[in-house]
This record gives C-alpha cells, structure tokens and sequence, in this order.
C-alpha cells in the first residue's frame, strides 16, 4: 500500500507543477487521466499494478441504471442494508461522525444539522436515525436524492414510522445553488464509488459552500479481501433471489471502491485549503473527512 501511496502523491505533485486547468471537473479528470496512463506503464513492470489496473472498472451498477427494474433496484438496497447491519456500520459511522457533532452541540448549543447525499429511498438515512436515537448526539437529519420518486417514497416512510427526518430532492452536482451554510456537516454513506474521479471532486467542493464544519465520506475499502467480501455476499443473495444482479452489483461495487490516498488526492483538487484526513479504518471501511 505504501507504494501506492508514494505513486499517487508522485502523481498529483507533477499534476500541479504541469498547471493543467483551473476548473475542478477539468482538472480533476485530467489528473486520474494522467494517473491511469502512468499505472499502465508500471504495470509492465510489476504485478501489483498490474493487478490495480484489472480490478479497477467504471462499468455502472444496476441500481445506477435508470431503465433498471426499480423493485430490484429497492431489493439491491434491502440486500446492503442488511449487510450494513450485520456489518455494525451504523454504530461505526455514528463513531465517525460524534467528535464533529459533539462539537456542535456544545459550542452553538444546539443540534447539529446533517445532510445525506445520495439517500435513495432512505433505508440507510433511517438505519442512521436510530442510531442517533440511540446515542447522546443532538443531529437534525435531512436526506437527499436527485430521483423524486426516491423521495417521495422515502418522506412516506419517515412519515408512516414518525421519524423526524426530511427528505429533499438534492443535485449533488449543484451544490452551490443552495443557501450558502445551510448545513453544518454534509456525509455520505457507501455511495463515493457510484462517482467518476472529477464527479467527486465537484461534489466535494460544492460542500464547501453548504456545509460550516466538514463533509464526512464513508465508503467500502479498496483491496482485495473486501472485494471478495463482496462478491461471496452478492452471490449468496443471487443464488437465494435465483436474480444475478446482486451478485454484479456487488462485484462491479468492489471493483470501483477508492482507496483512502485516491479520495484524498480529490479532495486536495476540489478543496485545496481545507484539512483533508483520509483512512482506511479495519474492517473494510475507508474514511475522508474534509474540515472546513
């Protein structure tokens, strides 16, 4: 892993004294660009690249396709909710997120206000909400999804359990059209690796504008044992469903997970003065906390 980090750092160095483009998409595709060609090269000479450079795929998951039969679609996110319970990931991102709202919390005396990006229909915003119900956190929780009919589906929800959660149709991409702070700590869960290198690096930036405190990403972690992870769990739930798209959304899950110095070099683009932290927290999980 130190190899590799070397390589990305090595990478982005020579991409910033190259002074390749100013705008946060450009430069950022550009860069991952630069970054693929150069792990070619390697590639011919060692193994490991070699085998990065297989894994890595930018094929789209089923439930990222908008023709894709929209039951199945909500079943794939039954599946990883599941698998995020058995996995504790809620307690675990709760952890994550408790030193910035408890921050909050005592300093403005007040909750702490959440934005989820890429909330779906609310299976895992929900899952969170009771975790927090649970800790001593003070947090007002607000989803978001480009598609209405996730939102739609998921304010019934909230609605039908009397969870006090808001959900709205959010552009991830479009982040500065909304009011400027409106948020003090915009997260994701477990959706980082449905985006393009400079898509992250957009939506990372945007956060600048809404968010007073941080954005929190939480993501599966990129190697090998988690991909077989994951593709064992996909193919357990496709032989017990007779349906193969767990199994390929799994896989394809896997193969697109980045790494903690990957996110950290698309931060560095989309947030050049903030304080990035970027870690791979065992088992399976990898972090970016972007500190405004």
């Amino acid at each position: 892993m130190l190899q590799f980090n070397k390589f990305y750092e090595q990478c982005l160095s020579d991409f910033n004294q190259s002074n390749k483009g100013n705008h946060i998409h450009r430069a950022s595709k550009d860069l991952f660009l630069e970054i693929d060609k150069k792990r070619k090269l390697k590639a011919q000479k060692n193994p490991l690249y070699y085998l990065d450079q297989m894994i890595w795929t930018d094929e789209r998951e089923h439930i990222d396709d908008p023709e894709f039969n929209v039951e199945v679609k909500k079943e794939i996110i039954q599946g990883l909710h599941l698998k995020n319970t058995i996995c504790n990931t809620y307690t675990r991102s709760i952890e994550i997120l408790r030193p910035l709202v408890e921050v909050i919390n005592r300093n403005e005396n007040r909750p702490a206000r959440v934005l989820e990006l890429g909330s779906g229909i609310g299976k895992l915003t929900m899952a969170m909400y009771e975790e927090f119900q649970k800790s001593s956190l003070f947090v007002e929780l607000t989803g978001s999804d480009i598609v209405p009919e996730y939102v739609e589906a998921a304010n019934g929800e909230a609605r039908k359990k009397d969870y006090e959660i808001n959900f709205k149709v959010i552009d991830a991409f479009q982040l500065h059209q909304l009011e400027g702070k409106s948020y003090d700590i915009v997260f994701t869960l477990h959706s980082m690796h449905h985006f393009k290198p400079d898509q992250l690096a957009v939506i990372m930036s945007g956060t600048q504008n809404i968010a007073t405190s941080a954005f929190v990403g939480i993501d599966g972690y990129r190697g090998i044992g988690n991909l077989c992870f994951m593709m064992l769990s996909g193919a357990g739930k496709s032989v017990l469903s007779f349906n193969s798209a767990f199994f390929h959304d799994s896989l394809i899950s896997g193969r697109r997970m980045y790494s903690a110095k990957q996110l950290e070099i698309m931060a560095k683009v989309g947030c050049p003065n903030a304080k990035i932290i970027a870690e791979n927290l065992k088992p399976g999980l990898t972090v970016i906390k972007i500190l405004f």
